[in-house]
């Protein structure tokens, strides 16, 4: 994070940084390099302030009865209709699964376009609310919320990486640990592309993700 105010507190910060990503251009991908057959979703990664001066975060675990992503940990989003906003969908997609009223939460920015296996063209957004939201998860598709301190996942002791295996391959992938949870795959890159921009250093996320779509024959 930059130092440009030694005596701000952590929370002063971290909402200065990503009030900042109205400033920053989001890397898109070029819409003829997308896979045939992707549909495209919106996500939302939310934040809010805990405590004297903490930020709080959730993430939800999928049930085992969705179509895709089952059973992993993930942030609320889904797909996105047919002429309606990204940034929308992901907030109208967030109250289907959490029952968060979408007035509650501030639209602060996006992230660098991202990509699924399962066939989705990503939009991640980042939001903020005042304080933390009563959620009423849906049974169909939340098995558990989980909360997390977002000064802690900014430890470099929380920083991961996770080997998985894709159609007989094994990949790395970025991954957080803390106690309590432990996120990776899409989820986790997008959490460190926002951590890199909090952190005020370079990212390449969105280049990566294209070049590894690229490549990956879906």
């Amino acid at each position: 994070m930059e130092k440009q105010d030694q005596e701000a507190g952590f929370r002063k910060l971290f909402f200065n940084r990503i009030a900042g990503l109205t400033s920053r251009v989001p890397y898109e991908f070029p819409p003829e390099l997308i896979p045939r057959g992707h549909r495209t979703a919106a996500v939302l990664l939310m934040f809010w302030p805990e405590g004297s001066d903490a930020v709080e975060m959730l993430f939800t675990r999928r049930t085992e009865t969705v179509s895709s992503h089952r059973g992993q940990v993930s942030f609320p989003g889904g797909g996105v209709h047919e002429n309606e906003d990204p940034a929308a969908a992901a907030l109208r997609e967030t109250h289907e699964e959490l029952g968060i009223i979408p007035d509650h939460i501030a639209i602060m920015g996006r992230l660098d376009d991202a990509w699924s296996r399962h066939g989705h063209h990503v939009i991640p957004y980042v939001g903020w609310l005042e304080r933390r939201p009563a959620v009423i998860p849906d049974p169909r598709e939340v098995a558990e919320v989980i909360y997390a301190d977002v000064e802690t996942l900014l430890r470099p002791e929380c920083d991961r990486k996770h080997r998985v295996e894709v159609n007989g391959e094994w990949h790395t992938t970025q991954a957080f640990a803390w106690e309590g949870g432990y996120v990776w795959g899409l989820t986790a890159d997008l959490l460190l592309e926002l951590f890199l921009w909090v952190r005020g250093n370079p990212s390449n996320r969105g280049p990566l993700r294209q070049t590894r779509m690229e490549h990956s024959g879906v």
